[in-house]
């Protein structure tokens, strides 16, 4: 995966492909996005040849598909363009024999779907990473470890001006109402989300509990007149023993709420989460659920009610 400036060449700690033959020079050649294409330049003494034809130096050229580009006469520094799409944010492993990961704007869960531990998603139009120590916003270059695992986030600045809009349909203040409904025996909730006169039901997810059981304990916090800023704290341990799954399982069930959310509000509403308060708020190995609006019906029986200027 290619970094939207991308350097190969000899020097291991100057360039982000290692290409190690000895007619490769240490900073041999650069590849950029450049208004919408890839370009090439080479920036060495040996040469590099596009098709069989050795170019220019120092000047960029437009590289296209099934170009064939060496760099040395050891097939170590011989490629193919297989793929001209533009450069995206991104996570590189340390590891080269795992894949990188493209990141999605509604989350992508570390080191993976099964066993979440952190988070990595936009939030205020600022890519963050959810971890149960809290949230905080990356920056380029940052390096990011997860159980045995690390990464390098690659911030692909040349799109972070626009966020991807094509992606967003829009950035909108207006913040859905979140409405549950549990049965009697509370084997079974639903979730419905209003904005303005518009509704959609997200059906029966098991993650829906998790989110009810946070909102419950806000509301039991007002209740009680603990200060909002106080309100609805719980450790991730203590929701994990109240939900009866581990703490890893709890990460994956936050990740699936905010995923549909975020998914049924781009698509029906034209409103991205992205630009919206934290679905769930974390700070150092506690959670709590964000300032929605939030209506509880249990049976035919309004349970509780947040409201945001409660919140």
């Amino acid at each position: 995966m290619l970094r939207p400036v991308h350097m190969l060449g000899r020097d291991p700690q100057a360039c982000h492909t290692w290409v190690n033959a000895p007619d490769v020079s240490k900073l041999h050649v650069q590849i950029h996005w450049h208004d919408g294409r890839w370009e090439l330049c080479d920036r060495s003494r040996n040469g590099t040849w596009i098709n069989g034809r050795r170019i220019a130096p120092d000047q960029w050229m437009p590289l296209t598909l099934h170009d064939q580009i060496h760099i040395s006469s050891d097939p170590i520094g011989h490629w193919s363009v297989t793929d001209l799409a533009p450069p995206c944010t991104s996570l590189l492993p340390d590891d080269l024999a795992q894949a990188p990961i493209a990141l999605h704007l509604h989350g992508n869960p570390l080191p993976d779907t099964q066993v979440s531990q952190a988070t990595v998603y936009v939030q205020n139009g600022q890519w963050v990473l959810e971890q149960s120590t809290g949230t905080e916003a990356l920056q380029d270059g940052r390096r990011i470890r997860v159980a045995d695992q690390a990464w390098e986030f690659v911030l692909c600045t040349l799109l972070s001006t626009t966020l991807d809009l094509e992606q967003l349909p829009c950035i909108s203040p207006t913040i859905p109402d979140l409405h549950f409904h549990i049965s009697q025996n509370e084997e079974h909730v639903t979730l419905n989300l209003q904005l303005g006169s518009q509704r959609i039901g997200l059906g029966e997810r098991i993650h829906h509990y998790a989110l009810v059981t946070l909102v419950r304990q806000r509301l039991q916090d007002m209740q009680r007149g603990i200060d909002h800023h106080s309100q609805g704290w719980l450790p991730l341990e203590t929701l994990a023993g109240m939900l009866g799954i581990d703490t890893a399982y709890v990460n994956i069930q936050i990740f699936r709420a905010r995923q549909q959310i975020a998914e049924a509000l781009a698509e029906t509403f034209a409103v991205h989460l992205s630009g919206l308060p934290p679905l769930v708020e974390r700070r150092r190995g506690e959670v709590r659920f964000g300032t929605y609006a939030c209506t509880i019906q249990k049976g035919s029986q309004e349970e509780g009610r947040l409201l945001p200027a409660v919140l």
